[in-house]
Formats: structure tokens, sequence, C-alpha cells
């Protein structure tokens, strides 16, 4: 009897339009899973010989089953923290006086003295145009000290208190990499430009508690599950508190979703030279089942274009006298490259402009030309400004591509009319040139900086329409099949997994996700219109839509 139930499945999805994603992309109408693996894949009249008498049979009366989503890069800890704070997004506030009537509410409830800390607030999509200033946020709450974050995560806005905490004044020079704005007179203006300015101000914020993390956490997790997604590359935090934070979560049964996570440079040396281990906080460095694993180093090299700081070969088109900032000073970029591929780390380095990405480039080249090193999926994340000359060089070093394609829908028009004109703005995110070149790719959402949803990353992949309805760049455009199998397979490969998930395989394990119509069925249009059914990880739902709302999804 034991025998027999060790060949029957614990649950079969059946009556469904299986897309495999594997190379032969399997036509197939049911897949059995047993102890949280794919047992089998087979057509519908198949399935019985997996069913047993404590089988558990799945219906999805022809929806589509595809690999989970999985999400290449994004903020998740940093994202949910975030959602503890006040909401000063466009989505949610019409014009800056509404944020500061958010802060002023805030204020009512603080004694004075404590911090107030928002996020999402978006200059270019303000009809006044411009950003928050230290005297806005001055009226909004006059005996708090108070910081807002960017929507690009590169800008922060505070207060004339957290200036002076900080002992920035007229004369204060801007530190290497970053910048303080300035007003006409040249007094700061309260915006801290990229991570060297705001490396102090994240020093002297009040930390989340591990406990408040994990709030942050649950919240998080809701929503991504809402969206089909699977699994995570955490793309960066700061701090051990969130390694904490995300083993006892998962733990707990608070994250349900797969996390590779990266560690900033500076973490990782703060954590050697306390004598930290991350296997003495219970956190795998190896590669495997985990469900939290140790992944890459992340650097940053420049900033955000609709920030005017991403690292630019040529001017921006609305500031003639600017073309960015590169984050690190080059011989310190190649010596933190070689030191860190020298010691067998995966690294991920965040450029969006073609200068920034020629730099990671040239770090890259001068570590390989020194240590050879074979599979090492170095990655340059964002990279949506790169050459095609520069895709060719990506493609001999064996370097991936993350690319972010949604920046087409949320700021095409802007780029081609504001930041860096027609030409450059066809080719963002050239994810044609990218299969051209032969370069693997996959498509992140970079949450917070926009909402996840893998639907309109394939979306803006296959499309590339701008919210006004553009076309931006026609020749970049990819199909349906490439596109999803850079948010499946090949996102699988970039934290080094795809021999554990990314495609329906047997053995794999039985992360899908379920949709409401066939991919492959609709319209190009219509993409971004498919519903996410079910969320499925290690055969358990863990979302359906038609069960009752958890606590912290989306709207």
């Amino acid at each position: 009897m034991g025998c027999l139930s060790s060949m029957q499945a614990d649950v079969v999805y059946e009556n469904a339009e299986v897309l495999t994603m594997d190379a032969q992309m399997l036509e197939a109408g049911a897949v059995a899973v047993k102890d949280g693996r794919v047992m089998g894949v087979c057509r519908g009249e198949q399935v019985d010989i997996f069913c047993g008498p404590h089988t558990e049979r799945i219906d999805l009366d022809g929806r589509a089953l595809l690999p989970g989503f999985i999400e290449p890069h994004n903020h998740f800890a940093m994202f949910g923290t975030m959602l503890l704070g006040l909401d000063c997004s466009p989505g949610s506030n019409e014009t800056i006086e509404d944020v500061l009537a958010r802060i002023r509410e805030r204020a009512g409830f603080l004694p004075p003295g404590e911090w107030i800390t928002g996020w999402g607030f978006d200059d270019t999509l303000m009809p006044e145009q411009r950003h928050l200033t230290r005297h806005d946020l001055d009226r909004g709450a006059p005996d708090h000290p108070v910081f807002i974050s960017h929507v690009s995560g590169h800008l922060g806005y505070v207060s004339s208190a957290v200036l002076e905490r900080l002992g920035i004044k007229a004369g204060t020079p801007d530190p290497e990499g970053g910048a303080y704005l300035r007003e006409a007179d040249g007094a700061p203006s309260g915006v801290l430009a990229e991570m060297p300015a705001l490396m102090p101000l994240y020093a002297m914020l009040p930390q989340p508690s591990v406990e408040q993390i994990m709030t942050g956490m649950r919240m998080a997790n809701a929503i991504f599950l809402k969206q089909g997604v699977t699994s995570i590359n955490d793309g960066g935090f700061f701090g051990t508190d969130p390694l904490v934070a995300y083993a006892r979560s998962q733990q707990c049964g608070n994250v349900d979703l797969r996390v590779y996570f990266n560690l900033f440079g500076q973490t990782l040396d703060a954590l050697a030279e306390a004598g930290m281990t991350l296997d003495r906080l219970g956190i795998c460095t190896g590669s495997g089942n985990a469900m939290l694993r140790m992944g890459a180093v992340k650097l940053i090299q420049d900033g955000s274009i609709q920030a005017f700081t991403a690292a630019l070969q040529e001017p921006y088109l609305r500031q003639p006298d600017t073309q960015g900032l590169l984050t690190i000073p080059q011989p310190q970029l190649d010596e933190l490259v070689e030191k860190y591929h020298r010691a067998g780390f995966q690294i991920q380095i965040h450029g969006n402009g073609d200068a920034a990405i020629e730099s990671i480039l040239k770090a890259f080249e001068k570590a390989l030309q020194a240590f050879p090193r074979d599979n090492h999926r170095h990655q340059v994340i964002h990279c949506q400004m790169v050459h095609e000359e520069q895709l060719a060089r990506m493609a001999d070093l064996g370097v991936a591509a993350n690319f972010f394609p949604v920046h087409i829908h949320y700021w095409g028009d802007r780029h081609r009319e504001v930041f860096i004109g027609e030409e450059r703005a066809a080719r963002i995110d050239p994810l044609g040139a990218a299969v051209k070149h032969g370069v693997r790719f996959s498509m992140h959402s970079d949450v917070p900086v926009t909402p996840v949803s893998p639907l309109m990353s394939l979306h803006a992949a296959v499309n590339r329409r701008t919210s006004s309805g553009a076309v931006l760049g026609a020749d970049q455009r990819i199909s349906v099949r490439q596109a999803l199998e850079a948010l499946t397979i090949n996102a699988a490969f970039m934290t080094f997994s795809e021999n554990e998930k990314g495609s329906i395989e047997r053995g794999k394990l039985a992360d899908f996700v379920v949709l409401s119509r066939n991919p492959f069925d609709v319209s190009a249009e219509s993409l971004s219109q498919l519903a996410i059914e079910k969320t499925i990880i290690g055969g358990k739902v863990v979302y359906s839509a038609d069960t009752v709302p958890t606590e912290g999804e989306n709207k």
C-alpha cells in the first residue's frame, strides 16, 4: 500500500492549457504534483495514471498554466517597510498640496521631533512639474524632521531640520558621485541626489524593528502573490535586520515567496568585519532548493534617467549642461569588481545610462581578463540605454541584461520629450537587439519604482507602447514566447536555479501561475488584460482570485 501511495500525486491540475516553457514547449493538459515537485506532465486523458484515492484534483476549466513568474530585480524588503510610511505617489496624490496634507495629518498624531517618512513622489507626474523642497516640507510639518523618497529611489527630499542635522549648508561641497541640489543663492533646496548624498541620511533615520519589517513583508508578499510571482531576487537592502526578518518570516509563513537576495558590497564587508556569517543567520549561501538564498553582490554605478542622474555619453535634452553622474570612480569600481569576482561572487551592477554601462563593462572586462571564470552570470541591472556594440561585448563576456521594459509605458513619453529625445528614447531597453546579439536577459519591475506586474512587463516588451499609446522603437519589440521566457526560465537562469524552476518539467519545483487565457491566443494589445487566477508554490495554492482579498493587497 505504501508503494502504491508513493506513486500517486498529492494534487493534479487538469483540464488546463499547460505552457511548459521548456525547450520542447510540450502541449499538455495536466500536471501532477508530489511532495512539492512536478511528478508528471501529460495530456488530459493520461492524468488518471497519477491519481489515487487521496489525490486532490483541481479542474482549471481550460485556463492556462505556466511556470510561476520570477521577479528578477526588486526591493521587496524595502517596499514592505515603505508600505508602513506615507504614500506620496501620483496615484494617491494629485498635487503637491495633497502630499503636504498627508504630512500634516501624520504630524498631528506624532510628538514634536519624531520623524515623518514617505515614498513614491514623482515630480514629472505632478501638475507643478517640480521637486518637493525644504520649504514645502517645513510648511507641512514645521516641528518634525521629514524625509520623502522619489519614486526612482535616487532622490530624497528633506526638511530644513534634516539639512541642519546633516550639516548641509550653502557652502557644503557635493559628495563625490552625489549632489545637493541648490536654490539660486546657493542654499540647499532640500533635494539630495544619489547614494553618496543619501547614505548619511539613511544612517540617521530611525530604523524599523525586525517585527515592523516582518509586518511590511507580509503586506508585500500578498501583493506579489496576487501578480503571479512565485520567486524574487531582492535587489539589495542595507543592514542585517532585513536578513533576520526574511529568515523569521519564512519560518513562520509570513513570506511564501522563494527569495534570492543581493547584498550591497558595504553590507557584505560589514558582516565580514563583524565576524558574522549568513550560515549563522540560517541563510543558505549555496545552490539548491532553499527558500532563502544569498545571491549577488550589488553595486550602483549611476542614477535614474528621470532624476537626470543616469550617466549619459551625451547631455540630457532639457538639461543640456547635464550628463548625469558616475557613482563610483572607474579605478574604485575596477577594484571592487575584481575583489568580488575573484572571491567567486555573482555581481549585479545598476546601470541605466550608456556611460554607466560602458564603465561597468570596462570593469567586467578587466576582472575577467585578469581572472577568467566561466558561468559567472554577472549582470547589468536596468541596462536601459545600452548600445548594440555594448550588447555584442556583453555576449562575448557572458554578462546578462536585466531589463526594465515597463519604463516604456510609465516614462516613455517623457523620455522622448523631456529627458533624452526621440532617437535615444526609441532604443531604451533594446530587447530586440539583445535577442539579435544572443544576450541572455530577464525583465523586472524594480518595485517600488513601478508596481509589480509581470503581465505589464510582458505587454511592454511585446508592444512597446507609452502611456499615451505611442510606439517607442518598434524594431525592439520581441515575441510573446521570448517575453515569457524572460519572465520564467531566463529569470531562473539569472539566479542559478534553472534546474529547479522556470519551466514545468518532471522533478522541478511545482511553482505555477494560472492565467485567465493562453497568452498566445490573445492579441498583443490585450496581454495586459489577462488575469491572474491562481498562484501556486510547491504545489499549494497561495493566492486565488476567487477568495477574499488578503491584507496588504493592492486595490
